[in-house]
């Protein structure tokens, strides 16, 4: 085996400005390299949370943190000082950088964030380097340059989704640049029964804003009040103040402000799944995966979602759970009412999706994927 093959540190490049769905995986996708034998290698931002940097120092990650921020030509006075900030550090994440590569001589080097990829767009190697999309990007001539460029310096670009991978060919990124890796969960040994509760307990997870669609949840709830199935409804993370403020409000207006119950961030993940029955993911705009409903998947919870992007991969409508149409809240309250009426069905589309989740999106596939790409990254890797 030669020296290039036998080296089996891999960099992961993370942000961690906040820990949702990427940062999960990030997270997911070192521990399931180092069961495996490689060193992963994180690089994360000076400006990352500190809870982000906890967990990593709470898995044992070497990792270091560079000026790893974000740029804009966004006009806004706010966001025109942080791109500021992270041109005047450019030289500083520059050297971090190269100094990194020159210690490590990694196998693979994973991208997980366009910014950082344009930043360091001459030292992206085509042999090595994988770009991780997790986003939908904006199909405008800029963005359209911004990710061709990148897939010109990369080896892969490894989408979440088929809707991810579908949005960077809208942009011009060749399909046979693309690789689908479809996110896993590790929530598939929990044992989580349904308890035999009288009111139906819903739960929506992940960042409290708005196109994650809390707010049609909030009417689907008053309207199930209205047709006397009053549900309790639990949201999990957090969000901007005046944002959060602002559903506390309409929940006052609509008289459910008793049945909402906010609890905030739980890091736990297995202990929200065992607080509901049914998990909701009303986003109004597609979302690139939708990872809380995999992890409800895996829990052996009942989805019911938007009709929007790569939720639809996820969930299997009138199998694992009901699709509806976005921003519908009377359509997310009929399918919730239809689980409510009926706990058989809600009890097999839960088992049924906890079978998906465990032959579709395991954690052993997923990091099979992930070690094929590394190892060979120009080769297919089937979807």
């Amino acid at each position: 085996m030669s020296d290039a093959n036998s080296n089996r540190t891999v960099v992961i490049v993370a942000p961690g400005g906040l820990v949702s769905g990427k940062e999960i995986m990030s997270l997911t996708l070192a521990e399931g390299l180092r069961q495996r034998g490689w060193q992963p290698h994180v690089m994360t931002s000076v400006w990352s949370s500190a809870d982000f940097r906890r967990r990593l120092d709470a898995d044992g990650f070497a990792y270091e943190t560079l000026p790893l921020g974000f740029i804009s030509l966004s006009p806004r006075p706010e966001i025109a000082r942080m791109t500021w900030g992270q041109v005047e550090r450019w030289p500083e994440l520059v050297r971090g950088y190269r100094r990194t590569l020159r210690e490590t001589r990694p196998r693979a080097v994973i991208h997980t964030n366009w910014h950082h990829a344009l930043l360091l767009l001459p030292w992206l190697d085509a042999s090595r380097d994988i770009y991780w999309a997790h986003e939908f990007a904006p199909t405008t001539k800029r963005y359209a340059l911004i990710f061709r460029m990148i897939a010109a310096r990369v080896a892969r670009m490894v989408c979440i989704s088929k809707a991810v991978a579908q949005n960077l060919q809208t942009l011009g990124v060749s399909p046979g640049k693309l690789a689908v890796v479809h996110n896993c969960s590790d929530l598939c040994g929990v044992q989580t029964p349904l308890p035999e509760e009288t009111r139906l307990r819903l739960g929506i997870v992940g960042q409290v804003i708005a196109w994650k669609g809390h707010a049609d949840a909030l009417q689907a709830a008053a309207l199930l009040a209205k047709q006397g199935l009053a549900c309790e409804l639990s949201i999990f993370g957090s969000g901007p103040p005046d944002y959060v403020k602002q559903l506390k409000a309409q929940a006052r207006a609509l008289g459910i402000e008793e049945l909402v119950h906010w609890r905030g961030f739980v890091a736990d993940r297995a202990a929200i799944y065992r607080d509901i029955d049914v998990c909701i993911v009303p986003s109004r705009d597609p979302e690139p995966f939708g990872l809380s409903a995999l992890e409800a998947s895996a829990c052996g919870r009942p989805v019911v979602c938007s009709a929007a992007g790569g939720l639809g991969e996820i969930v299997e409508d009138g199998k694992t759970g009901l699709v509806v149409e976005p921003r519908r809240p009377d359509r997310l309250a009929e399918a919730v009412a239809k689980l409510a009426r009926d706990r058989a069905l809600l009890a097999s589309m839960g088992a049924a999706g906890r079978q998906r989740a465990k032959s579709e999106f395991s954690q052993e596939k997923f990091i099979d994927r992930f070690i094929a790409l590394i190892e060979r990254p120009r080769t297919d890797v089937a979807a």
